[in-house]
């Protein structure tokens, strides 16, 4: 099946092959056609003009791309002229790796609302388990699993996310996130090996330790959550950082007001804080 390079867009300005385009000129028109061409991705949250966790990204990344796609060199610094030249200091950084040609554009920062944050996001599962969850290629028909589930509201109304369910039926992370349950002091999450590692779990990892919380590895099925073997749940992703989950399915869950999610959440934000000064410093310098 065939799908466009660019499918969605924040901004004026794209970079084609190191080439800095209007999105709407005729040198980028081809980027919104469908093509059958074999695409990876990444994509990063611009915070204050400074792409978060470049390192961690570019690094997963490398481990995505196979021959001979490559990943070019310069590629930090023409994001940062992509994002000056479009002027959007939040915004979501994508970028795309295909055979001889490289595509960075930016899409819209859905960041969500204080209110989901406060009571929490209703999540659906999707039957779905993915043969290489650290590998970002595009593939079209798992989009379209998604979207045909997305279309499909539950007891609480349509769904924020979905999380994905393995062939015996445990839930192992979001279909654009990571997933974790909380129990006591302890934060359950699935085996590396099971889910795509995302950077924003790389530091809620550290975050955990820095709330005093216990990091066990650990899967569950919605029967077992049911059971009342966790206290909350929460999603991680690059971007929206971290949102408790209020319902799976027809199942409640009070995880917005669970304190040892507040405590990661904090400890995560100085993380994030930490790391965009120490880039403006740089650029300043």
């Amino acid at each position: 099946m065939r799908y466009p390079i660019i499918d969605d867009l924040a901004g004026s300005f794209i970079i084609d092959r190191g080439r800095l385009l209007a999105a709407n000129s005729a040198a980028a028109a081809d980027l919104f056609r469908p093509t059958d061409r074999t695409m990876f991705y990444e994509v990063v949250r611009v915070t204050r003009g400074i792409p978060l966790f470049w390192e961690d990204h570019l690094a997963r990344l490398r481990r995505s791309v196979q021959a001979p796609v490559v990943i070019p060199a310069g590629l930090y610094e023409e994001c940062l002229n992509l994002i000056a030249a479009n002027g959007l200091e939040a915004a979501n950084l994508r970028l795309v790796l295909l055979e001889n040609q490289t595509v960075i554009h930016l899409t819209p920062s859905n960041y969500p609302t204080s209110d989901l944050f406060a009571q929490g996001v209703v999540t659906g599962i999707l039957n779905w388990e993915r043969p290489n969850p650290n590998i970002k290629l595009i593939d079209v028909g798992y989009k379209a699993a998604i979207a045909a589930r997305f279309a499909k509201p539950g007891p609480f109304g349509g769904y924020y996310e979905l999380l994905l369910a393995d062939n015996d039926g445990y839930l192992t992370e979001g279909s654009r996130s990571n997933l974790f349950f909380i129990r006591g002091d302890q934060v359950l999450t699935a085996p590396d090996d099971r889910i795509l590692e995302g950077i924003t779990r790389k530091h809620i990892l550290a975050a955990v330790a820095l709330a005093g919380g216990v990091l066990r590895t650990e899967m569950f099925t919605v029967d077992v959550v049911r059971q009342g073997h966790c206290d909350a749940a929460f999603l991680s992703s690059s971007p929206f950082d971290m949102l408790p989950i209020r319902t799976i399915e027809d199942l409640e869950l009070n995880s917005a007001e669970n304190p040892l999610f507040h405590r990661i959440n904090a400890a995560y934000q100085d993380i994030v804080d930490q790391y965009i000064e120490e880039k403006l410093s740089l650029r300043r310098s």
